[in-house]
């Protein structure tokens, strides 16, 4: 290899190193988010949970008070169902890029339903957001989420965010 390959190589990487690096940064920081949400679902604490909502999810629920009882109410339907445990498994997240106004990143989801004698699994998404490039992040769950409602709570992403399809659950025995 020339000198000369070698030296724009290297300026290449020199370049990019800062990006590469804060883009790791920022799905290290958005997998912590995600943990700390999912601990909330796991302690049953509706407000934690309704903290990690933004706010046009808020608004477009009817407001926080609506949004905390549609909350509860997934809950509850849960217990009603007899699940006695729920574990969320958030993986890697993509690399956040800028659509709008906002950083986005598809977070993949695994959720645990528990249920003597049946353990469900439901494969889903998370959609990491932060409006202040990765200081605070916002986690919308995709579950059952339709195109068109994400759409409606945030137009700038038509066309750019798409929702994954999730997979039908697994269902397994519990030992």
């Amino acid at each position: 290899m020339s000198s000369r390959m070698f030296h724009l190589r290297l300026l290449f990487v020199l370049l990019f190193l800062p990006a590469i690096a804060s883009a790791a940064d920022l799905r290290s920081a958005i997998t912590r988010e995600a943990l700390k949400c999912a601990a909330a679902w796991q302690r049953n604490d509706y407000e934690g949970v309704l903290a990690y909502l933004p706010p046009q999810v808020i608004k477009q629920n009817g407001g926080k008070k609506a949004a905390l009882k549609k909350i509860q109410n997934t809950f509850s339907l849960a217990r009603d169902y007899g699940v006695e445990r729920m574990d969320f498994s958030p993986g890697q997240p993509a690399t956040p890029k800028p659509q709008g106004k906002w950083l986005a990143s598809l977070v993949p989801l695994s959720v645990v339903l528990h249920r003597t004698p049946v353990d469900v699994t439901q494969e889903t998404h998370l959609l990491a957001l932060s409006a202040d490039q990765g200081k605070h992040w916002y986690l919308v769950p995709l579950y059952r989420t339709t195109q068109a409602k994400l759409n409606l709570w945030f137009p700038e992403f038509a066309g750019k965010v798409i929702v994954p399809n999730d997979p039908e659950p697994q269902i397994g025995l519990a030992f």
